[in-house]
């Protein structure tokens, strides 16, 4: 009798517990977080998000926002240069990415998916944009939303000549995948 009792009991929590949330990437946000919230507002709507300060190899800050196991947000704040400051709560979000890849857009495009499978919902790739400073590589779709930016693998894009940086293309390897998606108040990446 007490087994069922505790069989019952866990059932009734599980179905009071929110179930956890579709990461959606829209024009806006990611996973719920919205460009423009700050970081309070997010804590606020996410009490169980672990939040920490990170930079990448340029040394540029960014806090890390984890939402579930299998969901880790970006955000980047106006003015937040320094990765050794502490988190400013308050300061607004202005840039989101995400390399989760169970975070998708509206018509299923996500991180880890081929590029030329993200053609089929977005459009032929207009062009591989290969960065000077980072050497990382960003793709534009003939259709893709705006405010949003496709990062694609290192080594994704056939660049004539040497490949050395600053370059662009539409070629790429039919290996090549989606690294990341960023939204953005304006895109920085137009071919």
């Amino acid at each position: 009798m007490l087994h069922k009792i505790g069989i019952m009991s866990a059932l009734i929590v599980g179905f009071a517990m929110p179930a956890a949330a579709e990461c959606l990437i829209q024009k806006d946000g990611i996973g719920g977080i919205k460009l423009g919230q700050n970081l309070k507002q997010v804590k606020q709507k996410f009490p169980k998000a672990k939040m920490e300060r990170e930079s990448d190899a340029e040394g540029v800050a960014f806090v890390a926002i984890t939402l579930s196991k299998d969901v880790m947000v970006l955000a980047f704040q106006n003015g937040d240069n320094d990765p050794d400051t502490p988190i400013k709560l308050h300061k607004k979000i202005n840039f989101l990415e995400t390399d989760s890849p169970t975070c998708h857009t509206a018509s299923g495009v996500h991180p880890g998916m081929k590029i030329k499978d993200a053609e089929a919902k977005l459009g032929k790739v207009k062009g591989i944009q290969l960065s000077e400073i980072e050497a990382r590589e960003y793709a534009t779709f003939a259709r893709q939303p705006k405010h949003f930016g496709f990062r694609v693998e290192q080594g994704a894009g056939i660049y004539p000549g040497k490949g050395e940086a600053p370059n662009q293309t539409r070629r790429y390897r039919q290996t090549g995948r989606i690294e990341a998606i960023s939204v953005s108040q304006s895109r920085g990446f137009d071919n």
